[in-house]
C-alpha cells in the first residue's frame, strides 16, 4: 500500500500544464467508492464534493491515473442481487440518508438505534436489487398465495423501492395516528425497512433461520442486527416484522400492513397497464354488487352447501361469501386493492364491505352499528344449526318472490331462523 500510495503522490509531468500533483484526499474519492461494506457519511459526502471542486485541467490530467487505480483494483465477487461495483454503482445509503437518516439523526441517537438502522441499509445497498416478492421457495411463503393474481407485476419493483416506499407511508401514518410521533419515528424506519429483509435470497437459503417464511426470517435478522445494543422498542419491532402478513392486535404491526398494502397499491398502479387503485367509495357500487350476490341466492352448491339464502324479509349471507363476492366484483373492473388479495386482512374487507351496504340502507336493522354479523341459530324438522351471518334486506334484491321460487333442498324445510343470545 505504502509503495502503491508513493507512486500516485509522485508529482507527474505534462508538457502542456507542466507538474501535476494529486493529493492523498482527491485519490480517496476514488477508492472509497470500492471499499466493501463502505455506507456514505456526511464526512464522506463532503469530502466528495470538495474534491469535485478541483478546476478542470487537473480533474483531466487526473483521469489517467485513476484509470490505472481501476485497471489495478480486482473485480469484488457479488452474491445474487447485489449491486455490482463499479463507477456506475449509485449507493442506495447515500440517497436514503438525507431522506431518512439526517433529519431524525438526534432522535436514533438518543433511542441507541443509529448503528442498527444504518446496518440494514447497507445490507439493503448489497441486495435491494432484488424483486420485492420471494423468488425461492415459494410454496413457503405467506405472501406467495396473496400477490399470486400481481406477482409477474411486483417482480418489477425492487425490494430497495418497496421499502422506501413503506417508509413513506408509515411516516405520514404515524403523524395521523399519534400525537408524539417523533419518539416513534425510528421505529417507523427500522420496521419499514427491516420488514422485508426475509426476502433476500442469501438469507433465505442460508440455512440460519428456522423457516422460510420471509416474515419469520426478517423478524430473526431484525433481532440479529440489534443484538449488541437493543432499543426498548425492539421487542415491538420484532413482533410486527413478524405479524405483518397475519391477524393481529398489535397496533403496530397494523399501521405496518396498512403501509404495505398501501405502497404495494401504488406500485400496482405505477408498474401495470391494465390495474389501477381507486378510493373504495369510488369503484364499490352497491346496486352492482348485490346483483352479483343475488345469483348464488338459495342456490345449493357443490357438496350440498350454500353461501346464502331467504328466510322470510331477509338474506342470510355467510361472511366469506361477500368477501369472494367483493375480490370477484374488483377483479371485473380491474381494481386493486390488497385488503381484497390478502386472507391475513379479510376480517377487515368484509367489515368494509358490510359498511358500504349499512349506508345504502341494504343491511337489515338486526346488526347495531358497531357490528358487522351476529350467531344465528337456523332450525327445521330435521335439523339444527348455529353460524354467524350477516343478514341483509331481502327488497335490497328486487322482487322478493323471484328470489324465493328458487329455493332447493334442505333450505326449503327452514322453519325458523333465531338470533342466538350470547
Amino acid at each position: 500500500m505504502l509503495r502503491f500510495l508513493k507512486w500516485f503522490t509522485t508529482p507527474f509531468f505534462s508538457e502542456q500544464h507542466g507538474e501535476i500533483k494529486i493529493t492523498i484526499s482527491e485519490l480517496s474519492a476514488v477508492w472509497l467508492k470500492y471499499n466493501h461494506g463502505f455506507i456514505q457519511t456526511p464526512d464522506n459526502i463532503e469530502l466528495a464534493q470538495e474534491t469535485s471542486t478541483v478546476e478542470e485541467k487537473p480533474r483531466k490530467a487526473r483521469s489517467s491515473s485513476t484509470k490505472k487505480v481501476e485497471e489495478t483494483q480486482p473485480v469484488e465477487k457479488t452474491q445474487p442481487g447485489e449491486a455490482v461495483p463499479g463507477k456506475e454503482r449509485k449507493f442506495f445509503s447515500q440517497e436514503m440518508l438525507s431522506e431518512f437518516f439526517e433529519p431524525y439523526k438526534s432522535i436514533f441517537e438518543t433511542q441507541g438505534a443509529v448503528d442498527g438502522f444504518l446496518a440494514i441499509l447497507e445490507l439493503l445497498d448489497h441486495h435491494g436489487s432484488c424483486p420485492s416478492v420471494v423468488t425461492t421457495m415459494t410454496g413457503k411463503d405467506s405472501e406467495s398465495d396473496e400477490i399470486y393474481s400481481v406477482r409477474q407485476i411486483l417482480e418489477k419493483v425492487t425490494l430497495r423501492e418497496h421499502s422506501s416506499n413503506v417508509a413513506r407511508i408509515m411516516l405520514k401514518l404515524i403523524k395521523k395516528t399519534y400525537k408524539d410521533y417523533e419518539n416513534l419515528i425510528p421505529m417507523s424506519l427500522v420496521v419499514s425497512f427491516g420488514h422485508d429483509l426475509g426476502k433476500i435470497a442469501a438469507l433465505r437459503e442460508s440455512g440460519l433461520y428456522a423457516r422460510a417464511d420471509h416474515p419469520l426470517v426478517g423478524a430473526q435478522k431484525l433481532a440479529e442486527i440489534f443484538s449488541q445494543k437493543e432499543p426498548s422498542w425492539l421487542r415491538t419491532a420484532v413482533d410486527s416484522i413478524r405479524d405483518h402478513h397475519k391477524s393481529s392486535k398489535n397496533s403496530f404491526a397494523l399501521l405496518l400492513k396498512q403501509a404495505d398494502s398501501m405502497a404495494r397499491e401504488t406500485e400496482i398502479g405505477l408498474y401495470s397497464q391494465d390495474l389501477k387503485t381507486m378510493e373504495w367509495s369510488q369503484w364499490f357500487d352497491v346496486k352492482q354488487f348485490l346483483e352479483i350476490l343475488k345469483i348464488d341466492i338459495n342456490v345449493i352448491q357443490t357438496g350440498n352447501r350454500w353461501k346464502a339464502f331467504s328466510f322470510g324479509s331477509q338474506v342470510y349471507c355467510q361472511p366469506d361469501f361477500l368477501y369472494e363476492s367483493a375480490r370477484k366484483f374488483a377483479s371485473e373492473k380491474k381494481i386493486i386493492d390488497m385488503k381484497l388479495l390478502r386472507s391475513s386482512s379479510k376480517e377487515e374487507a368484509i367489515k368494509r364491505v358490510v359498511e358500504s351496504l349499512r349506508q345504502a340502507k341494504a343491511l337489515s336493522d338486526d346488526i347495531g352499528e358497531s357490528y358487522w354479523g351476529r350467531p344465528y341459530e337456523i332450525q327445521s324438522e330435521r335439523f339444527k344449526k348455529k353460524m354467524f351471518l350477516v343478514p341483509l334486506k331481502i327488497e335490497a334484491f328486487g322482487i322478493p318472490h323471484e328470489i324465493e321460487r328458487r329455493k332447493e333442498g334442505y333450505l326449503e324445510i327452514i322453519r325458523s331462523v333465531v338470533p342466538v343470545k350470547k
